[in-house]
Protein backbone atom coordinates (compact mmCIF):
# COMPACT_ATOMS: atom_id res chain seq x y z
CA UNK A 1 0.00 0.00 0.00
CA UNK A 2 2.56 2.36 0.88
CA UNK A 3 4.41 1.48 -2.25
CA UNK A 4 1.73 2.32 -3.99
CA UNK A 5 1.51 5.74 -3.40
CA UNK A 6 4.89 6.41 -3.57
CA UNK A 7 4.37 5.16 -7.26
CA UNK A 8 1.26 7.58 -7.89
CA UNK A 9 3.55 10.76 -5.77
CA UNK A 10 6.34 10.46 -7.78
CA UNK A 11 4.13 9.85 -11.44
CA UNK A 12 2.43 13.25 -9.96
CA UNK A 13 5.64 15.01 -9.28
CA UNK A 14 6.74 13.86 -12.88
CA UNK A 15 3.67 15.84 -14.35
CA UNK A 16 3.77 19.03 -12.27
CA UNK A 17 7.46 19.55 -13.19
CA UNK A 18 7.30 18.82 -16.89
CA UNK A 19 4.12 21.31 -16.47
CA UNK A 20 5.94 24.07 -14.82
CA UNK A 21 8.97 23.56 -17.15
CA UNK A 22 6.99 23.83 -20.35
CA UNK A 23 5.61 27.21 -18.60
CA UNK A 24 8.77 28.36 -17.91
CA UNK A 25 9.42 27.83 -21.52
CA UNK A 26 6.94 29.03 -22.89
CA UNK A 27 7.33 32.18 -21.29
CA UNK A 28 10.66 32.41 -22.28
CA UNK A 29 9.60 32.87 -26.08
CA UNK A 30 6.88 34.51 -25.79
CA UNK A 31 5.90 38.50 -25.05
CA UNK A 32 2.06 39.64 -23.95
CA UNK A 33 0.94 42.77 -25.18
CA UNK A 34 -2.38 44.53 -23.98
CA UNK A 35 -4.31 47.73 -24.73
CA UNK A 36 -7.67 49.57 -25.55
CA UNK A 37 -8.48 49.79 -28.86
CA UNK A 38 -10.97 53.96 -29.52
CA UNK A 39 -11.72 55.72 -32.72
CA UNK A 40 -11.17 58.73 -33.50
CA UNK A 41 -13.60 60.17 -30.73
CA UNK A 42 -12.25 57.88 -28.47
CA UNK A 43 -15.09 55.64 -27.96
CA UNK A 44 -13.97 52.10 -27.20
CA UNK A 45 -14.56 50.07 -30.31
CA UNK A 46 -16.00 46.32 -29.87
CA UNK A 47 -14.60 43.41 -32.10
CA UNK A 48 -11.61 44.93 -33.67
CA UNK A 49 -9.29 42.25 -34.83
CA UNK A 50 -5.70 41.79 -33.76
CA UNK A 51 -3.30 39.28 -34.83
CA UNK A 52 0.25 38.77 -35.81
CA UNK A 53 0.68 39.21 -39.28
CA UNK A 54 1.80 35.63 -41.26
CA UNK A 55 0.71 33.71 -38.03
CA UNK A 56 -2.61 31.69 -37.39
CA UNK A 57 -4.88 32.29 -34.45
CA UNK A 58 -5.47 36.21 -32.50
CA UNK A 59 -8.01 37.76 -30.95
CA UNK A 60 -10.39 40.01 -30.80
CA UNK A 61 -11.41 43.51 -28.48
CA UNK A 62 -13.77 42.94 -25.57
CA UNK A 63 -17.29 45.64 -24.98
CA UNK A 64 -14.71 48.50 -23.10
CA UNK A 65 -12.15 47.99 -26.11
CA UNK A 66 -9.29 46.49 -24.24
CA UNK A 67 -7.44 43.18 -25.79
CA UNK A 68 -4.81 41.24 -24.62
CA UNK A 69 -2.36 38.93 -27.06
CA UNK A 70 0.62 36.16 -26.68
CA UNK A 71 2.92 36.89 -29.32
CA UNK A 72 5.85 35.77 -30.27
CA UNK A 73 9.39 36.84 -28.36
CA UNK A 74 13.37 38.38 -29.48
CA UNK A 75 11.99 38.51 -32.89
CA UNK A 76 10.30 41.60 -35.66
CA UNK A 77 6.67 40.90 -35.89
CA UNK A 78 3.86 43.36 -37.32
CA UNK A 79 0.70 43.65 -35.03
CA UNK A 80 -2.42 44.02 -37.32
CA UNK A 81 -5.51 45.76 -36.35
CA UNK A 82 -8.40 45.74 -38.66
CA UNK A 83 -11.76 46.61 -38.23
CA UNK A 84 -14.77 46.75 -41.18
CA UNK A 85 -14.97 50.65 -42.07
CA UNK A 86 -11.86 51.27 -40.72
CA UNK A 87 -8.54 51.95 -42.06
CA UNK A 88 -6.20 49.06 -41.32
CA UNK A 89 -3.07 49.76 -38.97
CA UNK A 90 0.46 47.87 -38.55
CA UNK A 91 2.82 48.28 -36.05
CA UNK A 92 6.28 46.59 -35.90
CA UNK A 93 7.67 45.27 -32.38
CA UNK A 94 10.69 43.21 -31.17
CA UNK A 95 9.69 42.03 -27.40
CA UNK A 96 11.88 40.98 -25.01
CA UNK A 97 10.76 37.36 -23.64
CA UNK A 98 8.59 37.04 -20.42
CA UNK A 99 7.40 41.01 -21.40
CA UNK A 100 4.00 42.76 -20.90
CA UNK A 101 3.65 45.62 -23.05
CA UNK A 102 0.85 48.26 -23.37
CA UNK A 103 -0.01 49.10 -27.09
CA UNK A 104 -3.41 51.83 -27.03
CA UNK A 105 -4.62 52.12 -30.72
CA UNK A 106 -7.06 54.79 -32.32
CA UNK A 107 -8.62 53.48 -35.72
CA UNK A 108 -9.43 55.70 -37.92
CA UNK A 109 -12.09 55.41 -40.77
CA UNK A 110 -12.08 54.49 -44.01
CA UNK A 111 -13.77 55.29 -47.14
CA UNK A 112 -13.37 52.45 -50.11
CA UNK A 113 -15.21 53.62 -53.16
CA UNK A 114 -17.58 51.28 -54.91
CA UNK A 115 -17.44 50.38 -58.46
CA UNK A 116 -19.78 52.47 -60.66
CA UNK A 117 -23.42 50.58 -60.80
CA UNK A 118 -25.88 50.85 -63.69
CA UNK A 119 -29.58 49.84 -63.10
CA UNK A 120 -32.23 50.00 -66.14
CA UNK A 121 -35.62 49.82 -65.66
CA UNK A 122 -37.09 48.48 -68.69
CA UNK A 123 -40.62 47.65 -67.67
CA UNK A 124 -42.78 50.55 -66.83
CA UNK A 125 -44.55 50.31 -63.62
CA UNK A 126 -47.87 51.15 -65.32
CA UNK A 127 -48.48 47.16 -65.80
CA UNK A 128 -47.96 46.17 -68.92
CA UNK A 129 -45.85 49.10 -70.65
CA UNK A 130 -42.32 48.32 -71.96
CA UNK A 131 -39.88 51.08 -72.33
CA UNK A 132 -37.73 51.22 -75.52
CA UNK A 133 -34.93 53.69 -76.39
CA UNK A 134 -35.44 56.08 -78.52
CA UNK A 135 -31.90 55.86 -80.17
CA UNK A 136 -32.44 52.46 -81.67
CA UNK A 137 -35.08 53.43 -83.92
CA UNK A 138 -32.48 54.60 -86.32
CA UNK A 139 -29.99 52.14 -85.77
CA UNK A 140 -32.28 49.16 -87.00
CA UNK A 141 -32.13 48.82 -90.74
CA UNK A 142 -34.76 49.00 -92.81
CA UNK A 143 -36.80 49.49 -96.04
CA UNK A 144 -39.60 52.17 -95.24
CA UNK A 145 -37.79 54.07 -92.63
CA UNK A 146 -40.82 54.05 -90.46
CA UNK A 147 -40.62 54.35 -86.74
CA UNK A 148 -43.01 50.92 -86.33
CA UNK A 149 -40.34 49.04 -88.01
CA UNK A 150 -38.89 49.13 -84.11
CA UNK A 151 -42.02 47.42 -82.52
CA UNK A 152 -41.32 44.72 -85.05
CA UNK A 153 -38.01 43.55 -83.12
CA UNK A 154 -39.31 43.33 -79.17
CA UNK A 155 -41.77 40.21 -80.01
CA UNK A 156 -44.56 40.36 -78.09
CA UNK A 157 -46.94 39.41 -81.45
CA UNK A 158 -46.11 42.70 -83.45
CA UNK A 159 -46.03 41.41 -87.06
CA UNK A 160 -46.54 43.34 -90.34
CA UNK A 161 -47.05 41.50 -93.80
CA UNK A 162 -45.27 44.78 -95.67
CA UNK A 163 -41.61 46.04 -95.17
CA UNK A 164 -42.71 49.11 -96.82
CA UNK A 165 -45.55 49.82 -94.83
CA UNK A 166 -45.96 51.74 -91.39
CA UNK A 167 -48.56 49.20 -90.54
CA UNK A 168 -48.53 46.19 -87.92
CA UNK A 169 -50.47 44.22 -86.07
CA UNK A 170 -50.63 42.65 -82.38
CA UNK A 171 -51.97 39.23 -81.43
CA UNK A 172 -53.27 38.55 -84.85
CA UNK A 173 -55.93 42.04 -84.56
CA UNK A 174 -56.63 44.01 -87.10
CA UNK A 175 -54.20 46.46 -87.83
CA UNK A 176 -56.81 49.56 -86.95
CA UNK A 177 -56.62 48.04 -83.40
CA UNK A 178 -53.89 49.62 -82.10
CA UNK A 179 -53.89 53.09 -80.47
CA UNK A 180 -51.00 55.54 -80.47
CA UNK A 181 -50.59 58.69 -78.67
CA UNK A 182 -48.33 61.67 -78.73
CA UNK A 183 -47.74 63.53 -75.63
CA UNK A 184 -51.07 62.09 -74.12
CA UNK A 185 -53.05 63.16 -77.32
CA UNK A 186 -54.20 60.28 -79.14
CA UNK A 187 -53.61 60.61 -82.82
CA UNK A 188 -56.55 60.01 -85.72
CA UNK A 189 -55.66 58.77 -88.85
CA UNK A 190 -57.86 58.13 -92.13
CA UNK A 191 -57.02 54.64 -92.65
CA UNK A 192 -56.83 55.25 -96.58
CA UNK A 193 -54.61 51.82 -97.06
CA UNK A 194 -56.20 51.73 -100.87
CA UNK A 195 -54.85 54.90 -101.48
CA UNK A 196 -51.59 54.20 -100.18
CA UNK A 197 -51.74 57.80 -98.31
CA UNK A 198 -50.52 56.42 -95.07
CA UNK A 199 -48.77 53.30 -95.65
CA UNK A 200 -45.34 54.47 -96.32
CA UNK A 201 -44.67 57.49 -93.87
CA UNK A 202 -45.73 56.57 -90.05
CA UNK A 203 -47.18 59.71 -87.99
CA UNK A 204 -44.47 59.65 -85.60
CA UNK A 205 -41.11 61.63 -86.41
CA UNK A 206 -38.62 59.82 -84.58
CA UNK A 207 -36.05 63.12 -84.29
CA UNK A 208 -38.14 64.69 -81.82
CA UNK A 209 -38.99 61.50 -80.07
CA UNK A 210 -37.51 61.31 -76.12
CA UNK A 211 -39.58 58.40 -74.63
CA UNK A 212 -41.24 55.32 -75.90
CA UNK A 213 -43.68 52.82 -74.42
CA UNK A 214 -45.24 50.07 -75.55
CA UNK A 215 -48.87 47.72 -74.41
CA UNK A 216 -49.23 44.78 -75.86
CA UNK A 217 -52.53 44.61 -74.32
CA UNK A 218 -54.04 44.51 -70.62
CA UNK A 219 -53.15 48.48 -70.39
CA UNK A 220 -55.51 51.05 -68.16
CA UNK A 221 -58.68 51.88 -69.54
CA UNK A 222 -57.72 55.69 -69.54
CA UNK A 223 -56.22 55.01 -73.10
CA UNK A 224 -59.36 54.00 -74.34
CA UNK A 225 -61.32 50.78 -75.66
CA UNK A 226 -59.24 49.39 -78.70
CA UNK A 227 -58.18 45.73 -78.18
CA UNK A 228 -54.84 45.42 -79.59
CA UNK A 229 -52.21 47.60 -78.17
CA UNK A 230 -51.02 51.19 -76.98
CA UNK A 231 -47.93 53.19 -78.29
CA UNK A 232 -47.60 56.41 -76.30
CA UNK A 233 -44.72 58.57 -77.60
CA UNK A 234 -43.52 61.23 -75.47
CA UNK A 235 -41.62 64.23 -77.95
CA UNK A 236 -38.83 66.35 -76.23
CA UNK A 237 -39.07 69.58 -74.41
CA UNK A 238 -36.06 71.65 -75.71
CA UNK A 239 -33.62 73.45 -73.57
CA UNK A 240 -31.13 74.73 -75.59
CA UNK A 241 -31.42 75.17 -79.94
CA UNK A 242 -30.39 72.58 -81.66
CA UNK A 243 -31.40 70.46 -84.86
CA UNK A 244 -30.36 67.66 -86.75
CA UNK A 245 -30.46 66.73 -90.70
CA UNK A 246 -30.71 63.30 -92.73
CA UNK A 247 -30.40 62.23 -96.27
CA UNK A 248 -30.34 59.02 -98.37
CA UNK A 249 -31.69 57.50 -101.77
CA UNK A 250 -35.14 56.91 -100.17
CA UNK A 251 -35.36 60.35 -98.27
CA UNK A 252 -34.32 62.92 -96.10
CA UNK A 253 -35.54 64.95 -92.85
CA UNK A 254 -34.56 68.19 -91.51
CA UNK A 255 -35.40 69.15 -87.40
CA UNK A 256 -34.49 72.52 -85.50
CA UNK A 257 -35.27 73.01 -81.67
CA UNK A 258 -34.65 75.35 -78.75
CA UNK A 259 -36.44 77.59 -76.18
CA UNK A 260 -36.19 81.24 -74.73
CA UNK A 261 -33.63 82.28 -72.44
CA UNK A 262 -36.10 81.82 -69.07
CA UNK A 263 -37.02 78.51 -70.91
CA UNK A 264 -40.59 79.49 -70.63
CA UNK A 265 -41.23 78.96 -74.52
CA UNK A 266 -40.07 75.75 -76.84
CA UNK A 267 -40.60 75.05 -79.78
CA UNK A 268 -39.21 72.36 -82.25
CA UNK A 269 -40.13 71.66 -85.69
CA UNK A 270 -39.64 68.47 -87.89
CA UNK A 271 -40.04 67.88 -91.81
CA UNK A 272 -39.48 64.83 -93.69
CA UNK A 273 -39.35 63.68 -97.12
CA UNK A 274 -39.86 59.58 -98.23
CA UNK A 275 -39.77 57.64 -101.32
CA UNK A 276 -39.96 54.10 -102.78
CA UNK A 277 -39.51 54.62 -106.24
CA UNK A 278 -36.18 53.35 -106.67
CA UNK A 279 -37.03 50.01 -104.71
CA UNK A 280 -40.31 49.60 -107.44
CA UNK A 281 -38.31 50.52 -110.37
CA UNK A 282 -35.91 47.09 -109.84
CA UNK A 283 -38.98 45.16 -109.82
CA UNK A 284 -40.29 43.47 -112.88
CA UNK A 285 -43.85 44.15 -112.41
CA UNK A 286 -44.58 48.05 -113.54
CA UNK A 287 -47.62 49.94 -112.42
CA UNK A 288 -49.20 53.12 -111.93
CA UNK A 289 -48.26 54.45 -108.47
CA UNK A 290 -45.86 57.16 -107.11
CA UNK A 291 -44.13 56.24 -103.55
CA UNK A 292 -43.62 59.74 -102.39
CA UNK A 293 -44.62 60.91 -98.92
CA UNK A 294 -43.53 63.42 -96.96
CA UNK A 295 -45.03 66.12 -93.94
CA UNK A 296 -44.24 68.92 -91.62
CA UNK A 297 -44.63 68.34 -87.89
CA UNK A 298 -44.65 71.06 -85.37
CA UNK A 299 -44.54 71.65 -81.69
CA UNK A 300 -44.93 74.87 -79.25
CA UNK A 301 -45.24 75.00 -75.66
CA UNK A 302 -45.34 77.72 -73.41
CA UNK A 303 -44.90 76.89 -69.71
CA UNK A 304 -46.94 79.48 -66.82
CA UNK A 305 -45.66 77.75 -63.83
CA UNK A 306 -43.89 74.30 -63.46
CA UNK A 307 -47.28 72.63 -63.30
CA UNK A 308 -49.50 74.12 -65.91
CA UNK A 309 -47.87 74.49 -69.56
CA UNK A 310 -49.43 75.13 -73.02
CA UNK A 311 -48.78 72.88 -75.66
CA UNK A 312 -49.39 72.72 -79.90
CA UNK A 313 -48.99 69.98 -81.68
CA UNK A 314 -49.39 69.98 -85.66
CA UNK A 315 -48.83 68.44 -88.59
CA UNK A 316 -49.77 68.66 -92.25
Amino acid sequence: MTLKLSRQLFICLLVFTGVLFSTICLSQETAIVYGTITDIKGKPLLGVNIAVMGQPGGTASAANGTFELVVPANKNIDLMFSFIGYATAKKSINLPAGSRNQFDHVMETSATPLPSVEIKDEKDRRGTFIRIDPKTVNQIPNVSGSFEAILKTIGMGVVSNNELSSQYSVRGGNFDENLVYVNDVEIYRPFLVRSGQQEGLSFINSDMVSAISFSAGGFEANYGDKMSSVLDIKYRKPTTFGGSFYASLLGGGLHLEGATKKKDLTFMIGGRYKSSQYLFKSLETKGEYKPVFSDVQGQLTYAFSKKTDLSFLGSY
